[in-house]
């Protein structure tokens, strides 16, 4: 490669002392030279004359102890104008001025970090657009108005194209007022480790990205002005790292009004723990992506922290005292990607049961908790790897704490085992609880408990028909709130006002002053029949629930026909309990149909007539009456009839019931014999295995 095709010279570190007029005449396309950590020559300003940069041109001139003096000279010949970059980092500079880059007309970013620099003036204007002057001693924030008075006329700026600004790791006390008023375009402020006193929050108005870690213990806020104007509205990066809070309002109101705000860090501070506190800081951040907590304290983390920052993208609570976490708090963030626990107390034991949100991360860091290494603390692990989950610094940085023999070791040197006695023990034990306890005693249990209870109160139901007193209503309302207005609308005027009977409904006929409870059993103990009007809200009212429970008491004493189900709307069945839906499946109900009201009511009034009772309403409102001996044949045949249709239905009952129990257990049977075979073909290859495994070892000695 010929010199005329160079474009980056890295000279850096090799003692140069001396480089003649004509070294860099034939570099014509050198668009990068780095100078750095050799002694300045001689005659360098003359070696700069034949100097030529392509466009963008970058020249790097770290340590090498170049004083203002030395540097006036350096650039004399220097032709300066396609120069984009000049670094004279960690030199002797004491000062300088905007003027000595004044013939660099395209100069974009000047790096002067690490200098004895006390003071930077701007007594001229230039087109620089980033200055890095980070550890130096200055002790004052520059002007960088031309006048010199920063409060006349904010137009006269020395750096009209100035965007960012960095002075970190220095002596700064105080921002001049106004100060960025002739920075209309800056939008970076990095004055973090300084020692300011107080800052005038609306200072900071404009700004894109402001960082001031440290620049105080304990921060004092001056109110601005305007409340308009607060710490910077368009800010969208800050980090206000090493902070002191209060829990007082004005200091956890700081970041009201930052609505634009999309990355926070506040490490390092004394950052109040409460979900109170937390509500105030962080609600006014609803659009923030990136949360910075490092050792800030927490032994907890916020509740409420994922429901006032719902578009978090990146957490990180390293380095603090987090000793419990409840997974279900990750099930709220919907673009949460990073999380960051590495170096605190969790405890990692057991099973550990989280969302499928956590499964969805890209990266997890748990690195140095606590983990007490069992099969199943660690398949925690191997699922994330298995929902392509980053697993920062595993298995290095994740280290046994229990048990006693894993105490020590690395997550790596875990090796789960099962034997096969217990596999094929877990195996036959799921099987025959899967299909006879999960079929049989699961599914017909209500089947069964209702085919005792009718056996066992059969003699009861009887005599109780016979000699009960008359009832005071003819039914029982349970309803829910929201269906009082369909009830006083349409079955109250239906079967009271037109046909004669009479309703228990809880605001007109409980007893004022009772309890409730007395009220609920008195009633339905006289009731004639028991009336469920049915939707979502029945379901879910507690009160309901707890009506249900003693009408299934009475369902299971007089039988079917003492209840009425009345469905207004279709019901999610995953809300209903199991006595709900035996009730629905064993009484008569009727559906409520705006197009259908005639049938729904005629079946409501056949629901309400009495099956033993042959007098009809109409009939006896007249005055009708029936001979005493006959009507009591009537009813012995009527009785007859009822036993011997109960005792069928039994039968029928229990001869599918027993149906059932004989199919599974020819499947069960089956599948035993099945697991059978398998262990033995199991039992036989690991003999055969064990068989090879000697053969071999006798060949290979």
């Amino acid at each position: 490669m010929t010199r005329s095709k160079i474009t980056h010279l890295i000279l850096a570190g090799n003692d140069i002392r001396y480089i003649s007029r004509n070294t860099f005449r034939e570099f014509t396309s050198l668009a990068y030279l780095d100078l750095s950590y050799n002694v300045i020559p001689v005659d360098l300003d003359i070696a700069f004359s034949n100097l030529r940069f392509v466009e963008n041109g970058s020249l790097i001139l770290n340590h090498m102890n170049i004083t203002e003096t030395k540097m006036n000279e350096l650039f004399r010949y220097l032709d300066k104008k396609r120069i984009q970059t000049l670094s004279i980092a960690f030199n002797n500079l004491m000062y300088i001025d905007s003027c000595d880059w004044v013939n660099f007309p395209t100069l974009k970013t000047l790096n002067i970090t690490g200098n004895e620099l006390r003071n930077i003036t701007f007594k001229c204007q230039t087109n620089v657009e980033i200055i890095h002057a980070d550890f130096n001693n200055l002790v004052t924030f520059p002007n960088f108005c031309l006048d010199g008075d920063n409060s006349t006329d904010f137009n006269k700026t020395s750096v009209p194209n100035l965007i960012s600004f960095s002075a970190t790791n220095n002596m700064l006390k105080e921002i001049p007022p106004n100060v960025f008023k002739c920075m209309a375009d800056l939008r970076e402020l990095f004055i973090t480790k300084n020692s300011f006193h107080e800052i005038e929050l609306q200072s900071f108005y404009q700004l894109h990205t402001l960082e001031l870690s440290s620049i105080f213990r304990y921060y004092q806020i001056i109110k601005p002005r305007s409340q308009s104007k607060i710490l910077t509205a368009s800010i969208e990066h800050l980090m206000l790292q090493n902070l002191s809070f209060r829990i007082v309002p004005t200091d956890l109101e700081i970041f009201k009004g930052l609505h634009r705000l999309r990355s926070l860090d506040l490490s390092y501070s004394n950052l109040p723990f409460s979900p109170m506190a937390s509500k105030i800081l962080f609600k006014p951040l609803s659009n923030l992506t990136k949360l910075t907590l490092q050792n800030v304290g927490w032994k907890s983390m916020p509740y409420n922290i994922f429901h006032m920052l719902p578009y978090l993208e990146t957490l990180d609570l390293s380095n603090n005292k987090i000793n419990y976490l409840n997974w279900s708090h990750f099930r709220y963030p919907k673009y949460l990607k990073e999380i960051n626990f590495s170096n605190n107390r969790i405890f990692l034991d057991g099973k550990i049961k989280v969302p499928s949100s956590v499964f969805s991360l890209k990266s997890l860091d748990m690195s140095n908790n606590s983990i007490f290494c069992t099969c199943d603390s660690l398949s925690f692990f191997e699922e994330l790897v298995s929902n392509n989950v980053t697993i920062k610094n595993y298995p290095g940085a994740y280290i046994c704490t229990g048990p006693r023999n894993m105490a020590g070791k690395s997550v790596a040197d875990v090796k789960c085992k099962q034997q096969l006695e217990t596999i094929v023990f877990t195996v036959i034990i799921t099987v025959l609880f899967g299909f006879a306890f999960a079929v049989i005693a699961y599914k017909s249990r209500y089947r069964i408990r209702y085919l005792i209870h009718i056996s066992r109160s059969r003699r009861s139901w009887k005599s109780s028909k016979k000699t009960s007193q008359p009832p005071v209503f003819d039914g029982f309302v349970i309803y829910s709130e929201p269906d009082k207005y369909w009830l006083l609308n349409n079955l109250l005027p239906f079967l009271e006002n037109q046909h004669g009977y009479r309703l228990c409904i809880h605001d007109r006929d409980f007893q004022y002053g009772r309890p409730i409870v007395d009220n609920i059993v008195e009633n339905m103990d006289n009731s004639r029949k028991i009336v469920l009007i049915l939707s979502n809200s029945f379901v879910e009212s507690p009160w309901c629930k707890y009506e249900v429970r003693l009408a299934n008491e009475r369902f299971l004493e007089y039988g079917p026909d003492s209840l009425i189900s009345i469905k207004l709307e279709d019901i999610n069945t995953s809300l209903m309990e199991n006595t709900l839906k035996m009730l629905i499946k064993f009484t008569t109900y009727a559906v409520w149909s705006e197009h259908n009201k005639e049938e729904f009511y005629v079946r409501i009034l056949d629901c309400f007539q009495e099956k033993n009772d042959n007098t009809n309403r109409n009939s006896l409102g007249r005055g009708e009456t029936e001979n005493p001996h006959a009507r009591n044949k009537k009813e012995e045949k009527k009785s007859n009839k009822t036993d011997k249709f109960e005792q069928n239905e039994l039968r029928c009952m229990i001869i599918e019931i027993r149906g059932r129990i004989d199919s599974l257990e020819k499947s069960v049977k089956h599948d035993i014999t099945f697991l059978q075979n398998k262990v033995h073909n199991l039992e036989t290859n690991i003999t055969l295995l064990k068989g090879n495994l000697s053969d071999s070892q006798t060949a290979f000695e």
